[in-house]
């Protein structure tokens, strides 16, 4: 006598198991520009403004550059790597989720998160944080310039 498994159960009982996606993963490749953003940083309030170019992706993950900046009448100092700026660059690693809607990127060298969603295959809602002494936090939209 054979043991049913739970698949076999549930296919004889007329239930159907859910089919698993297998659509490929968006292509991001591309410039990036995002909306100037509300930034509150070791209790400064300050305006992040940022680009990132994505420049090779591979399924569903990519890297990409990313240019920063924090306006200096502001007096809020941003710090990448060790060192405070108004500016920088910073390399970034990304991976698109199992749903090919969520966004993950982390910064190659420093410690910040960007957390996102596709809402428009041009377009990406994030939300940014970094922990420690340079604790930060914002949100900001992103489009890809075509």
């Amino acid at each position: 006598m054979r043991k049913a498994t739970g698949a076999a159960l549930l296919l004889s009982a007329g239930l159907a198991l859910p089919a698993v996606a297998q659509t490929a993963p968006p292509d991001l490749t591309g410039d990036w520009v995002c909306e100037p953003a509300a930034m509150l940083i070791r209790d400064e309030w300050t305006t992040l403004t940022y680009t990132f170019a994505v420049s090779e992706q591979r399924d569903a993950l990519f890297r990409a550059v990313m240019h920063w900046s924090l306006p200096p009448e502001a007096g809020a100092e941003g710090n990448q790597g060790g060192a405070d700026s108004y500016s920088g660059t910073v390399k970034v690693l990304g991976v698109i989720d199992f749903d090919n809607r969520g966004i993950e990127m982390v910064a190659y060298g420093d410690g910040h998160r960007h957390r996102g969603t596709l809402i428009h295959p041009d377009t990406i809602a994030f939300v940014h944080s970094e922990t420690g002494d340079n604790a930060w936090v914002s949100r900001s939209t992103c489009r890809r310039s075509r």
